[in-house]
């Protein structure tokens, strides 16, 4: 049987591939959706709507997208599944990106009939050219699809991968790189240098494929021991994170359900208070969030353990922690040495919000924070005994 690091090195090389299959995509295709993107982008007097539709984890891969689209666009308003489309509706100025893997998400196929009725312009990245979804926009005049081929639900080969790439966290990971990395496209294409090849989006691809490699080389005897003080615990697992730090956190608190556990996302309303036995993660690239110290202070007050996911060794969150003797609980996502500096310190900030930087930068550390909580997923399911088909049983 091989080691937990072992399940993790192999789990994290796996999910560098699937970084890597993005660079085989036909550039014709991608190039085809920056230009319509970035057509619908293009400066108007006139406020245009995108709605992101999508549900569960392929929902918060979306929503990365989609806030860098609110943080880089005055007029460009995103809305989710939770706005219904005809409250929004403006003819000429909406447009409808849809994410599912199977294509038979009934909710988001509702949606997509909704875009459909109002004639609005809809994308749609699936992995299933057989399902509902592809066959209600392949034949809309407005519509258009993009595949994303690997091991998908509905794959002859998933058994190969299952223990390493349990349901469906490849196409996840690769519709949130794909997105953050067309966005670099769509942005040349803005200002003018419109390639067919896409040379932004696969020089994205190639750094964030460089940056998640690091992950291999975490400290083995460090994670053996950060793996035996997380899985084995009847307490409840709490996970926090705030901006698309928060979606990665709300994405690896459903695996923990999947899992068997206790879990909850730190802003559930029905999130319990700490007690002993419980564990708060927060998962913050800078490391000095407000939410993240204040949660972290609760935790303490009330005996449960702080095992943060960060980047910054500097942090005011790593001092704190390293003064309590308790620095071994935390996990360092590696990042390219270009990226260090933004990744240090330990400046304080009142709300997430007020950052230009976290607002405008690539999600270096989210991806590989990602591809990091994925990979403890895999080694988490093997520790606990829990297959593939166990964890399917229990997603809803």
């Amino acid at each position: 049987m091989s080691s937990l690091f072992d399940t993790f090195r192999d789990a994290t090389i796996l999910q560098c591939s699937f970084l890597e299959n993005l660079l085989n995509l036909d550039m014709q295709d991608v190039s085809s959706f920056s230009d319509s993107m970035a057509e619908f982008f293009s400066p108007s007097p006139k406020n245009k709507f995108v709605y992101g539709i999508a549900a569960g984890r392929s929902a918060l891969a979306l929503y990365s997208f989609l806030q860098l689209i609110q943080n880089h666009f005055d007029n460009v308003f995103p809305f989710t599944l939770e706005d219904p489309v005809q409250r929004h509706y403006r003819k000429g100025k909406n447009m409808g990106i849809a994410v599912s893997g199977s294509g038979e998400t009934m909710a988001v196929n509702k949606y997509i009939d909704d875009m459909i009725a109002k004639e609005g312009e809809i994308k749609l990245i699936t992995a299933n050219e057989n399902g509902t979804a592809y066959k209600m926009v392949n034949e809309y005049e407005k519509g258009s699809i993009l595949m994303l081929s690997g091991r998908k639900k509905f794959t002859t080969d998933k058994e190969s991968r299952s223990r390493l790439s349990p349901l469906g966290t490849e196409f996840e990971l690769e519709v949130l790189a794909f997105l953050n990395a067309v966005f670099a496209d769509i942005q040349s294409r803005l200002s003018g240098i419109c390639e067919p090849s896409c040379p932004e989006y696969c020089a994205t691809i190639k750094d964030f494929t460089e940056n998640a490699k690091l992950l291999i080389n975490i400290n083995k005897n460090h994670l053996e021991y950060w793996f035996n003080r997380l899985f084995p615990r009847s307490g409840r697992y709490v996970i926090g994170g705030v901006g698309r730090s928060g979606l990665v956190a709300r994405a690896f608190e459903m695996r923990f359900t999947h899992l068997n556990k206790i879990s909850y996302w730190e802003k559930d309303f029905n999130a319990p208070s700490f007690q002993i036995g419980d564990v708060y993660i927060p998962i913050t690239g800078i490391g000095n969030t407000y939410e993240a110290i204040e949660g972290t202070m609760n935790a303490v007050s009330k005996s449960a353990d702080i095992m943060p996911i960060t980047a910054n060794k500097s942090s005011r969150l790593a001092s704190f922690l390293e003064k309590r003797g308790r620095i071994d609980d935390i996990i360092f996502i590696p990042v390219k040495a270009e990226y260090e500096e933004l990744f240090s310190g330990d400046t304080r900030s009142t709300t997430w919000l007020m950052s230009d930087y976290t607002k405008f930068r690539y999600p270096i550390f989210e991806i590989n924070a990602s591809i990091f909580t994925n990979s403890v997923v895999a080694v988490g399911a093997e520790f606990l005994g829990i297959v593939e088909a166990g964890m399917r049983r229990l997603h809803v």
